[in-house]
């Protein structure tokens, strides 16, 4: 089943932009190396004050002042262009879409062909899950029982959802347009 992208998503971050470039992406990402659009507002504002919290852990905040600061962005998408893609759409985060962040996050890169991927954002407690299901403490890792464990470990039902573009020539054809919104009013 496939859902068509919505006209309007979010990206929360601690840096300005001025152009999207999906190479600025991390890399072992949930749908890979690119950029990531939040489908709610207050979702992407939750990961903007996660990456500000993350960046002041890292400078040690001895009470300096920081370099960064939060901000959202609201982001105007093509739908026509958008929908005339391939895209892989997951409804929901079941054992396909497991599937799918396990191999993206242990290739790293962008191990797919697809031009948008759609789905359940994994939460905060991702990567601690992924290292205890990698360890095998869930049992030996690619088992049906090892992957169903971490599947109820991760949440699903509490997971926001996301929209991903890991290929620049995509983002330049589907990103009509961004611009940086006040985030603390609604």
């Amino acid at each position: 089943m496939s859902q068509p992208v919505p006209e309007t998503l979010y990206h929360g971050t601690i840096f300005r932009i001025d152009r999207i470039d999906v190479s600025k992406g991390r890399n072992n990402k949930d749908f890979g190396r690119g950029f990531y659009m939040a489908m709610s507002r207050s979702q992407a504002i939750g990961m903007m004050h996660k990456k500000y919290r993350e960046s002041m852990i890292r400078r040690g905040n001895g009470g300096e002042q920081s370099p960064f600061s939060e901000r959202l962005y609201k982001i105007e998408i093509n739908t026509e262009a958008a929908n005339s893609l391939n895209v892989r759409y997951f409804e929901q985060a079941d054992m396909e879409w497991l599937d799918f962040i396990l191999k993206c996050r242990e290739r790293g890169g962008t191990p797919h062909d697809y031009d948008l991927v759609i789905g359940p954002t994994a939460d905060d407690n991702t990567l601690l899950c992924l290292r205890t299901y990698w360890q095998e403490f869930y049992g030996e890792v690619g088992s049906c029982e090892a992957k169903e464990i971490l599947l109820r470990n991760l949440e699903p039902e509490n997971l926001g959802r996301q929209c991903f573009i890991g290929k620049q020539d995509v983002a330049d054809r589907v990103i009509k347009g961004f611009e940086e919104i006040d985030w603390g009013r609604l």
